[in-house]
């Protein structure tokens, strides 16, 4: 390693000086004799250095190599199998203050703190150019979250990706196999709704503790085949159906989740889905996807006619058109769940059906105003009080101004008003003076978010 870094060095100097202090001779063939000036019948030799400048040149090459080798001695070696390795992080701070529209479930009416909403640390292994083994560390601690809430102290790490990815397994298609993406979320996030440091998407979101949609995550156990073409993109999984975080298991289950997205790119450009560039591209997509999961809810030590286990089946339509001034979005979801305990009569059965609208406008360089309507309505099967109460029905508006301080940071000022439409009564005691689930599921929220990107 030393003799080639100590010749590509000595070449260096050597040419440099070469270039500077080169003597040009020439030659008469008929004499032999060699002069320094060109004349008739004299034929050039080339460009010659002499001896002492080679030799200081080499000395100094010696000298710019031993400096190398100090310097890289601060760094440490890094050893592996793979051919190359790519380390990349993502991180969602930010400070949150809620206003309820009473007590909440701990007995407040405010809340206001600092999140860490998200800390991803991810490493890819490449095995050649397309083929590689990623893993994503995800660390969470939010005011309100159903994997972490303020009282279970430092923040939860998970693992959110553990997957191998094979590229071209099938002509214009790869696959992902192990903790892989579900073939939704990721492709919401990276193409129409950019703002997962802000919110959720509505099929992933809960308004509030009981008003929403939250129908799927982003990523579980299973395998993922991702279709990319010019006209047509598409991903086509089969997973436990838990999702990454769940605490359930499979033990005595057989059920699985399948899931798809199927999307048509009417501008050509869907071998680059998910890797727009939103200032300069121009692209509209339609979608259609959906998921049909058994025996959701399992565990260990569920029963056959447990209460919390389900079947769910949904589908979804969605389209997106962005150009370099705005962008604009829209989505129509229905979910159906059915419950596997036949002693309930039916009465848990249920159908969410949603809609969403998100558009961002760029005034100028680095501006973007952004803004996201949500509707989520539950009606349920023989259970007139539940429907009568509108349980689980809400509505929120997200609205907020991003700036992009570099190509790494971003800013983001926003606001989300829900408003829940539940009017079921609820005991005084329960909420410390709620007096309808109503009241306490509305929520006034303001945030302040940096999103760093590496």
């Amino acid at each position: 390693m030393k003799k080639v870094a100590l010749s590509a060095l000595a070449a260096a100097m050597i040419s440099g000086v070469a270039s500077a202090d080169a003597l040009t001779l020439y030659s008469d063939p008929k004499t032999g004799q060699v002069y320094t000036t060109p004349a008739e019948g004299r034929v050039e030799m080339g460009d010659f250095i002499d001896a002492k400048s080679v030799d200081m040149a080499q000395r100094e090459s010696e000298s710019a190599f031993s400096e190398y080798k100090d310097g890289m001695k601060k760094y440490v070696n890094v050893k592996s199998h793979a051919k190359t390795l790519e380390f990349s992080g993502q991180h969602f701070f930010g400070l949150t203050s809620n206003s309820y529209g009473a007590k909440n479930a701990q007995g407040a009416d405010q809340s206001t703190g600092f999140e860490l909403r998200r800390n991803y640390l991810q490493v890819k292994g490449y095995f050649n150019d397309k083929d590689y083994f990623r893993v994503t560390m995800d660390s969470t601690k939010e005011l309100e979250s159903a994997q972490q809430t303020v009282s279970d102290g430092p923040a939860n790490t998970i693992i959110k990706y553990a997957y191998l990815y094979l590229d071209k397994v099938l002509p214009y298609t790869g696959v992902e196999i192990g903790i892989a993406h579900r073939p939704w979320i990721d492709y919401e996030e990276h193409n129409s709704w950019y703002y997962r440091s802000i919110n959720k998407v509505i099929l992933e979101d809960k308004f509030t503790s009981t008003n929403g949609v939250d129908a799927l995550n982003s990523a579980d156990l299973g395998v993922n085949f991702q279709t990319k073409t010019p006209y047509f993109s598409s991903e086509l999984g089969l997973f436990n159906g838990e999702g990454y975080h769940s605490t359930t298991n499979q033990k005595n289950n057989s059920g699985l989740s399948a899931e798809w997205r199927l999307t048509a790119h009417v501008m050509g450009n869907g071998e680059h889905v998910g890797k727009y560039k939103l200032d300069k591209d121009t692209y509209a997509n339609i979608s259609f996807a959906g998921i049909s999961t058994k025996k959701r809810g399992m565990s260990a030590t569920a029963l056959v006619n447990d209460p919390t286990l389900y079947d769910r089946n949904g589908y979804w339509f969605h389209a997106v058109y962005n150009q370099p001034e705005f962008l604009i979005a829209a989505q129509f979801n229905h979910i159906q769940d059915k419950t596997l305990d036949s002693s309930l009569n039916n009465s848990n059965n249920k159908t969410i059906k949603g809609w969403s609208i998100n558009g961002e406008f760029r005034p100028m360089q680095d501006w973007t105003v952004l803004a996201r309507f949500d509707s989520a309505k539950t009606e349920y099967v023989n259970n007139t009080t539940s429907n009568t109460n509108n349980v689980g029905d809400a509505t929120q508006m997200i609205y907020g101004i991003a700036y992009d301080y570099n190509k790494n940071v971003k800013f983001i000022a926003s606001g989300k008003t829900v408003n829940s439409k539940d009017t079921t009564p609820v005991a005084a005691t329960a909420f410390e003076g709620a007096t309808t689930v109503g009241s306490q599921g509305d929520k006034q929220s303001w945030m302040l978010t940096t999103e760093v990107n590496w």
